[in-house]
């Protein structure tokens, strides 16, 4: 997600209680707002029912701003990552996986190309996200399947 905007979206399993894109984005953007401005922190993950919500932010640099000695990138300007989860689940390995994609994002992709927010110019990422998340996306039920 980058200024309010879904870049990219990749479900591994689909479920009957997902919330609505645009309410989760808020939510989303909210909480990490509120962990940087009030408590100069970053909220890694959090806990909602069932579910584990792990999120990575990157901070970018404004394109058009490179040449202005006196920018320095902000909140507005931080790519974030979510992964919603099972509450069991490995954060750890989650957050390899995480910063393994942000970081196969930034050197496929310009920062023109971030900026201009062109949904349609990242779709192919997918493919990158399901080879990263390969082991993960696997629930414990199909992993013992595959075994036999």
């Amino acid at each position: 997600m980058f200024k309010g905007t879904n870049l990219i979206e990749k479900q591994f399993y689909s479920t009957d209680d997902v919330l609505d894109k645009n309410i989760r984005n808020s939510l989303l953007q909210a909480i990490s707002g509120l962990a940087a401005n009030a408590f100069n922190d970053e909220i890694r993950s959090f806990t909602l029912g069932d579910f584990s919500i792990i999120l990575m932010t990157q901070v970018l640099s404004d394109p058009n701003q490179i040449n202005n000695p006196s920018y320095t990138p902000s909140f507005q300007d931080t790519l974030l990552m979510f992964c919603i989860c099972e509450k069991n689940t490995d954060e750890s390995a989650i957050q390899k996986g995480m910063a393994d994609a942000l970081f196969q994002f930034q050197n496929r992709y310009s920062l023109n190309d971030i900026y201009a927010k062109k949904k349609k110019k990242f779709s192919n990422f997918t493919k990158r996200l399901d080879n990263i998340f390969k082991d993960l996306i696997l629930k414990s039920e199909d992993r013992f399947k595959l075994l036999f």
